[in-house]
């Protein structure tokens, strides 16, 4: 009979939360992107290569703090903001010419949002992911009210 190993279900893990984390950025990145499209905003992305890296980089990261802090810490549910500000951090410093400090937010709610539909989805809660959904586009609807309205 095969033992399992400790180690390796960590790696595994860790593997886990870093394809989330990694999913989750790179979907909430293209839907950034199409949302600016859609307003006419100054969205700009570097090339695919080297957005994959960032994000890469940025996800690495995240999945490993939030592994970190669930794993060996999970009592301490607010420290879960660090990995959130580690991640903003990267991308401030990667588009530190092109991007303002909304777009790093809105970037994290988007994952953010993300994350909780797909959760919700993942667990059945359909209603749950719905609601969210709804809520968000709502709120994007009057936020790109207000980008046009004082862009013009």
């Amino acid at each position: 009979m095969l033992k399992a190993h400790p180690i390796m279900h960590l790696a595994v893990q860790l593997l886990a939360f870093w394809a989330i984390a990694f999913l989750t950025l790179c979907t909430a990145l293209v839907l950034l992107n199409a949302f600016y499209g859609l307003i006419g905003g100054d969205f700009e992305l570097c090339s695919f290569g080297k957005e994959a890296a960032i994000a890469g980089t940025a996800s690495l990261v995240e999945g490993a703090s939030v592994w970190l802090i669930i794993s060996f810490i999970p009592a301490v549910g607010r420290a879960l903001i660090i990995p959130i500000l580690i991640v903003g951090f990267i991308y401030k410093l990667s588009h530190l010419e092109d991007w303002r400090a909304g777009d790093v937010i809105l970037l994290l709610v988007f994952q953010a949002v993300v994350f909780s539909v797909g959760v919700s989805l993942l667990f059945g809660y359909f209603k749950v992911a719905i609601i969210i959904s709804a809520g968000f586009a709502a709120a994007l609807a009057i936020f790109a009210g207000f980008a046009k309205s004082f862009g013009d």
